[in-house]
């Protein structure tokens, strides 16, 4: 029997953002951390049916740690966890992600074990231990058939109590870092996150990366661990609950064994003021050039957890746009207008204070709308602020969902965690129903008065900033910084001439890459290629599959054909001339204009075999420029730009010299590198070494994959498949 990690469900009105990488993510502590909230949707029943939260026993040992038991004996499960106040807020500040790394590194190595036992233990039980951190704290849990409760317990001692953090695993934190950063930099929802809380609680704590900087990732060494693990891993601050088929009595017995010796006092930290209100406006533009849709947040500081003003604005928030269709922001935007279909609001209050941030995906030619609109709701609340029956309907949602999130052991945990870390009443839980009840509309009102202001907000737009800027300077200035993504864009002016050196490098980087891929000469030799697969493509957040062939013959000849559901499409290169067919209910068949064919001959000098050639062209002009970290590769970049061909970039594992991305521009005009290939899975075919995994980005957003089934290369294409297409029969969907 194998339990998944304890996470409980989300209710959807906290979620502010699309996920981020399973490592960000904290696990049960991580929903109660944003509050009880309701789920989006109808108001439920005025009569909440009767409901009593869990009361545990709780204890304190002589080390000072908590200990908190929640005998269920309903399943023969177990479930713990243990919290430690060390997270993102209490990393020195000239080492942001050890947190992370501290917490993350526990498991890996310690006095009795190494990673690989801990790992086997664990599994022999058939449970599971995670763990993860949080801006304000760092939990590890587990969960174990009952029986085995105390040998589980010991493994989450072991892990808290004597981690040793081994260089090798340090060594193998860095390289899965290296890809989480990636995937980060590829999110344009995860980047708008991360600025927002940057830009609204600049000079606070909070304002840090949840992971991080991957420059200080990459020099993270053991002192940094032992110091951070030593200085706040320590029991008198320290909460344990256990949850499940255990008794008060064996649960206590087991905490006191394997927690009892565990000494020392976490360092003492001085008090952190709450994060200030804006004085106006800040306004930041995340450039990412070539990206369609903007990414748009708002947002503002509001109070601590604890604050009287807590349940008012949690009120304010769900009848703004946490409150799912019916909610003000998605009638403003969606509605009525039909700028955004995703405008929403979430409120996260944490220790010492949290954000209200207001969300929206629109066009970039619409931003400053979108905007004007978000900046219009909030003057609204705060100027007709919600009547007696929009309160009233909340607060019936919030009373009917409420049980709900005590339904599994692990949100039960979380709930009471949450609610004793952040100093909340003892009585917090059990009141809650009745306090929300009693929220009125002036209450509301009044607290959406004080932190609810329109004109002092933070601002975040990701996208293509040439476009967006002009359209947001009105508003006042106007940061623009990059995305944190490898480059994209090109300006060799602005990046110099190269020097003498970068251009000898640049060729000995190329020749090693041709030597890599099967040598210069066997690539020269290869007529044509044929490849099959099949691909996903993903647009404004829906994917659809099918199948993909490509076929290359030399001089510039290419079949290009994908089968879609019902529908079957070519695009037919020759020479100088193109054209398209398409197939579902009847056959069409048309003539590319220049512009096309010109992209479609992009596409033909786009495969490995192409891109390196060209890269070796004596009227080549190549350079190196420097080093990148792509797709968690270490690589050598090099500049090409071949004669009438567009400005390319090549990225070389620094290593093993393969190719592992190329950027070049979406269009043949050459407007810039949009569009970034990924390669991977490298096979030899014919002595060629061909990549068998491929991701598209656009903009840094990934819009297409392609696992490829089969390469032919050299297999005698006859011509006749590169002429004009038929315009009555069907065409010839993809082999599979």
């Amino acid at each position: 029997m194998r339990f998944a990690s304890v996470v409980p469900l989300a209710p959807a009105a906290t979620l502010a953002a699309p996920p981020l990488p399973a490592c960000v993510l904290p696990l049960a502590l991580a929903v109660a951390l944003v509050a009880p909230l309701p789920l989006a949707g109808p108001a439920v029943a005025a009569s909440a049916p009767a409901f009593r939260v869990p009361i545990p026993q709780v204890r304190t040992l002589p080390n000072g740690l908590q200990v908190a038991v929640f005998p269920n004996p309903r399943l023969p499960i177990v479930q713990m966890q243990l919290l430690v106040p060390a997270g993102t807020a209490e990393e020195p500040a000239d080492q942001p992600g050890v947190a992370n790394a501290a917490v993350q590194l526990l498991r890996q190595g310690t006095t009795s074990r190494t990673g690989a036992q801990f790992a086997a233990d664990v599994d022999r039980l058939g449970g599971n231990i995670s763990a993860n951190s949080s801006r304000d704290f760092s939990t590890v849990s587990g969960a174990f058939l009952s029986a085995d409760f105390d040998a589980g317990l010991e493994l989450l001692a072991d892990a808290v109590v004597n981690p040793i953090f081994p260089e090798s695993e340090i060594e193998r934190f860095k390289a899965q870092t290296r890809d989480v950063f990636g995937q980060m930099r590829q999110s344009p929802g995860a980047l708008a996150e991360e600025h927002l809380w940057a830009l609204a609680l600049a000079g606070h704590p909070y304002a840090r990366p949840l992971l991080g900087t991957q420059e200080f990732v990459e020099q993270l060494a053991r002192d940094h661990l032992r110091a951070f693990h030593r200085d706040h891993y320590r029991p008198d601050r320290a909460v344990l609950a256990i949850a499940g088929d255990v008794t008060p009595e064996r649960a206590f017995a087991a905490a006191e064994e394997r927690f009892g010796g565990w000494a020392g006092h976490a360092v003492a930290t001085s008090a952190v003021p709450a994060p200030p209100r804006l004085a106006g406006l800040r306004i930041r533009i995340v450039d990412r050039p070539g990206q369609s849709q903007t990414e748009v947040r708002l947002g503002l500081p509001v109070p601590p957890r604890a604050s009287p003003d807590q349940l008012p604005l949690q009120i304010a928030n769900y009848l703004l746009g946490g409150g799912g269709f019916s909610s003000r922001l998605t009638q403003a935007m969606r509605v009525d207008d039909g700028l955004s279909y995703d405008a929403r609001s979430a409120l996260v209050t944490l220790r010492d204070g949290g954000v209200l941030a207001l969300s929206a995906l629109t066009r970039g030619d619409s931003v400053a709308i979108v905007v004007g609109r978000m900046r219009a709701e909030l003057q609204r609340m705060v100027e007709h602020p919600p009547e007696e029956a929009e309160v009233a309907r909340a607060r019936r949602s919030f009373q009917g969902v409420f049980p709900l999130q005590f339904e599994t052991l692990g949100a039960l945990i979380a709930q009471w965690m949450a609610a004793v870390s952040y100093g909340l009443p003892a009585d917090y839980l059990e009141s809650y129903r009745e306090r929300v009840g009693a929220v009125t509309a002036e209450q509301v009102a009044a607290a959406a008065r004080r932190w609810l202001s329109a004109d002092r907000l933070a601002i975040v737009a990701v996208g293509p900033a040439a476009e967006l800027k002009p359209r947001l300077e009105p508003l006042g200035p106007v940061e623009v910084l990059a995305s944190g993504l490898p480059a994209v864009a090109v300006d060799t002016a602005r990046a110099g001439p190269p020097t003498a050196d970068q251009v000898r490098r640049g060729r000995e980087l190329v020749a090693q890459a041709l030597a890599a891929h099967g040598g210069a000469a066997r690539l020269r030799r290869v007529k044509d290629s044929t490849v099959n697969g099949d691909m996903t493509i993903r647009m404004q957040g829906r994917e659809v599959s099918g199948q993909l062939e490509q076929v290359r013959k030399e001089p510039w000849k290419m079949k290009y054909a994908t089968h879609f559901l019902a529908f079957d499409t070519q695009q037919i290169l020759n020479g100088r001339r193109a054209w398209s067919r398409f197939s579902g209910d009847s056959v069409r068949v048309s003539e590319m204009d220049s512009l096309s064919t010109e992209a479609l001959r992009t596409g033909f000098s786009s495969d490995v075999v192409h891109v390196l050639l060209a890269a070796a062209e004596v009227g080549a002009a190549v350079a190196a420029r420097g080093t990148d970290l792509v797709d968690g590769h270490e690589t050598d970049v090099v500049e090409v730009v071949a004669p009438g061909r567009e400005t390319r970039r090549l990225h070389l594992d620094a290593a093993t010299h393969r190719l592992v991305a190329l950027d070049q521009s979406e269009d043949p005009v050459g407007h810039g590198l949009a569009v970034r290939r990924i390669y991977r899975d490298h096979r030899t075919v014919n002595g060629v070494l061909w990549p068998f995994h491929e991701e598209r980005m656009l903009g840094g957003v990934r819009v297409m994959t392609l696992l490829v089934r089969s390469v032919t290369v050299d297999s005698g294409v006859d011509d006749a498949l590169f002429q004009r297409p038929p315009d009555s029969a069907k065409a010839t969907a993809p082999r599979r």
